[in-house]
């Protein structure tokens, strides 16, 4: 009895799985609300499911303390962020989602949370500029979960350069115009350069954080970086702001 006891349980839901949990904590589970006496469940070590209230029989389930109902859990912490949700409230979709708790050491601030399609729409309306406004919010993000981060640093120069190319190209045709006048290119693709520098620079720093301090298993494609930037890092900022809101972590997509 002790040996059953002292067995460890899974908690299976479409392909997703929970635990492990002790034969206690599937009956305050249970009795919480939180598990699904029709939820199929497999022994440690075992491949075969069968539902939990097989598992658990006729055996009652212990008394709920309040400290345990109120943080809604046990000792265990198989669903990342708690206990398993229950199967009719709103947080259970059948794939694990995450805390949105702030860990220590963690920024509490929400990442930009602006619709991606809205920052291409009025980027196009401001003839570019605003994306160079928006990519320098996302690197202001970036440097405050990770301090370390270089990236708003290499934005405001490739901004600087982006700016200058135009006018020192025109002040030397003003002074030339007969001329052979590479540095207003040169300043153009200086810029293109250190934009491209800044977004991977983000792409390590995000992935960085969002795997270690809050790991939600961040993947950024280096092509998706390459081409679109702002707009890929917008959607990610996005997806977290919602996840940091709501406690569910979409699929990356």
């Amino acid at each position: 009895m002790g040996r059953i006891k002292r067995m460890k349980y899974y908690i299976r839901r479409d392909l997703n799985e929970y635990g492990p949990y002790t034969l206690t904590e599937l009956q305050s589970y249970v009795a919480q609300g939180n598990i699904a006496p029709s939820d199929l469940a497999r022994a440690e070590g075992m491949s075969d499911c069968v539902p939990v209230s097989q598992i658990l029989g006729n055996a009652p389930p212990p008394p709920i303390p309040a400290t345990a109902a109120a943080s809604g859990g046990a000792g265990s912490t198989p669903y990342p962020g708690g206990a398993v949700p229950n199967p009719g409230s709103p947080a259970y979709s059948g794939t694990p989602a995450y805390s949105s708790r702030t860990p220590a050491g963690a920024a509490p601030t929400l990442p930009p949370d602006l619709n991606w399609g809205l920052v291409l729409l009025i980027g196009i309306f401001t003839c570019g500029i605003f994306f160079w406004a928006w990519f320098i919010v996302e690197a202001a993000f970036v440097k405050k979960i990770r301090p370390q981060s270089n990236a708003i640093v290499l934005a405001v120069i490739g901004l600087v350069c982006s700016v200058g190319a135009p006018f020192f190209r025109f002040s030397l045709m003003m002074a030339h115009p007969y001329g052979f006048h590479p540095f207003g290119s040169i300043f153009g693709l200086a810029s293109l350069v250190l934009v491209e520098v800044a977004a991977f620079s983000m792409r390590d720093d995000l992935e960085q954080y969002y795997n270690s301090v809050e790991p939600i298993n961040l993947r950024l494609d280096g092509v998706l970086v390459f081409f679109f930037a702002v707009f890929y890092f917008q959607h990610h900022f996005s997806r977290i702001a919602r996840w940091k809101k709501t406690g569910i972590l979409e699929a990356q997509g």
